[in-house]
Order: C-alpha cells, then sequence, then structure tokens
C-alpha cells in the first residue's frame, strides 16, 4: 500500500473528488476537484474565490499534474448541447449542493470534452429531462456507457434526495430507470458493470439513525428496473461520505470515507454486491473532513483510491495505491 500526494499547496483547502468527476483511459486518469483559500471555520475550512481544479496521471497514479480547466465556478445559464456520445466524451456535471453549480437552473448542468478533459464547452442542459418545478438537480458524475446516473431533491427541503438513471441517444436524455427513492436521502450514486448486472452505490441518510451508511442496488435490465442489494458499510455521524465504485472481473471494490473514524476503507464483493468483505483501511490517523473518493484501476491490477485529506493549514487531494 502506497500514499502520494495528487495536489497540495500550503494555504489552500482542496476538496470534493466525488463530486467533480473521475475519468480513465488505461494508465491515465484524470479526476476533478475544487480549491480556495485555507481559514479555520466551523466546517469546511475553505472560503471564496473558489476556483475548478483537476488533476492527471499518465503512470497508474504515481505522479500527478494540476492542470486549471477552462470551467468557471459561477454561471446563470445552459445551452442546448451538440450531438456527441458518451462512449467518445466525457462530462462533468454540476448541480445544487456543488459550490457555484446552485447558479444553474434548476435542471443542472454539464461541461463536456471531446478530448480527455483538456478543452471543455458548456454548460448544457439535460435536453429531454424534464424534472417537477418543485425538483432540483443535484451534483455527481457517474456515467456508464450511455446511462448518466443522476439525483435530484425537493427545493428548500435538504435531504429529500433521490437517484435516476438517464439515457443519452446522442442527442437527448430520458429517464431510463428509477434506481431508489424511498424514506431515506440517496444521493451521490457511483456504479460499475458485473456480468450482466450495474451495480450502483450511494450515500444514505435518514432521521433517527446516528450513522450515514452506503447501499448497493441492482440490475439485470441496462438500468430499466432495480433492486435493493445489501448495505455496504457506515459512514460516520458526520453527514456520511459518498462511496467510489470499481469493478475488476468478477471483484467490486468500493471505498468511503468514515469521518468518524478518520479513516478511508475499502471492501469487495465477489458475488455482484450482494454481500462484501471486512472493510479494510486504506488510511486512518485524518481528520473528520476526508474522503469523497473516487477509484481507478491501473494494468496491473492495482487499485488507485483518489480522496480529500486535512492537515493542519492545509486540505490536500491524496491517493492511496494498492
Amino acid at each position: 500500500m502506497k500514499n502520494v500526494i495528487v495536489y497540495a499547496e500550503n494555504g489552500i483547502y482542496a476538496g470534493w473528488p466525488a463530486n467533480h468527476g473521475g475519468w480513465q483511459w488505461g494508465d491515465e486518469f484524470l479526476v476533478g476537484f475544487m480549491r480556495g483559500a485555507y481559514k479555520r471555520q466551523s466546517m469546511h475550512n475553505i472560503i471564496e474565490p473558489f476556483e475548478l481544479m483537476q488533476a492527471r496521471s499518465l503512470d497508474g497514479g504515481e505522479t500527478w499534474a494540476t492542470e486549471t480547466p477552462n470551467i468557471p465556478v459561477d454561471y446563470y445559464e445552459t445551452n442546448a448541447a451538440p450531438e456527441f456520445s458518451l462512449k467518445d466524451a466525457i462530462i462533468r456535471v454540476r448541480g445544487t449542493y456543488d459550490h457555484g453549480g446552485d447558479c444553474l437552473p434548476p435542471g443542472g448542468g454539464f461541461w463536456l470534452s471531446r478530448n480527455r478533459g483538456r478543452v471543455w464547452s458548456g454548460p448544457f442542459g439535460f435536453d429531454g429531462l424534464v424534472l417537477p418545478p418543485e425538483q432540483h438537480l443535484t451534483a455527481r458524475t457517474c456515467t456508464l456507457g450511455d446511462l448518466v446516473f443522476l439525483s435530484k431533491a425537493q427545493i428548500d427541503f435538504w435531504g429529500t434526495d433521490d437517484v435516476f438513471a438517464a439515457r443519452h441517444d446522442g442527442k437527448r436524455f430520458s429517464v431510463a430507470g428509477i434506481v431508489c427513492d424511498d424514506n431515506a436521502r440517496a444521493v451521490m450514486p457511483a456504479v460499475a458493470m458485473v456480468g450482466d448486472r450495474i451495480v450502483c452505490t450511494m450515500r444514505r441518510r435518514k432521521n433517527g439513525r446516528r450513522d450515514g451508511w452506503i447501499d448497493a442496488f441492482g440490475s439485470e435490465d441496462g438500468g430499466e428496473s432495480w433492486r435493493f442489494l445489501s448495505e455496504v458499510g457506515v459512514t460516520g455521524s458526520q453527514n456520511g461520505n459518498p462511496p467510489a465504485l470499481i469493478a475488476s472481473g468478477d471483484r467490486l471494490i468500493c471505498a468511503y470515507g468514515n469521518r468518524d473514524e478518520c479513516a478511508i476503507l475499502a471492501r469487495e464483493s465477489f458475488d455482484g454486491g450482494k454481500t462484501w468483505s471486512l472493510a479494510q483501511t486504506l488510511r486512518d490517523g485524518g481528520k473528520s473532513d476526508i474522503g469523497y473518493p473516487r477509484l481507478f484501476l491501473r494494468s496491473d491490477g492495482k487499485a488507485v483510491c483518489v480522496y480529500y485529506w486535512a492537515e493542519n493549514n492545509q486540505q490536500h487531494i491524496a491517493a492511496t495505491i494498492f
């Protein structure tokens, strides 16, 4: 197991890779994050102005170079998207709960890159998706094939999020299936394919339960119908933490932060998400403001977990290779 620095700068707070996208092409990895000046305060020690950033590795996560994408933090209108294929392009989703993303219309939006994140265009709306007037899109970049996994919530009612899958046909989006819309918060999905099953993990929270947790749902019909598979693990009492998920053959790896334990944890499943191993500690000894991971899989079979990590006067982006 090996820890490396993805991005760190004195006096700077960098965070939330889970919100801002992770993509890979072989052993080339790209991860998004946000940074701002570090200042101690009640929760997140970050103050404006914020800046969207990304880091790229060309050697399977051993070394990283920081890039400043041409994506502004604040914008207020979306345009109709050009034709594109999710097989040939990547998108970076923005919406409510994402600093600056709340300036967008309630339907949220995305930025598009056809050259591995070197140049972005947008913001574009999710043409074809029509949310009820009392709802808005919440932030997470999560795609699988022609599916984009999103969440929405009631405006002004925190914790009412539910997760759904949208299909993109090259021009427009349409709802493919509802993944989870029960009586607990369901947000920030992460997906992987094992055999014929799509597995979707997500961040959960509910009044009356002390800890947040991660649930897994499965679909055998391309994302149209879903069923509950298992509870993956708990994420602590401080509003929980979102999961990262990746498949390696018939093995699923799910990583997440536990803010009570101040640790980054990983569990494995070999039966399509129905049961999970005991938690493996990837890193501990941090502070409560940690986590929000992304997972990558190297050509040598090793996994790379990227997350944000707290230290004095600095909040940085780190990675654990395991």
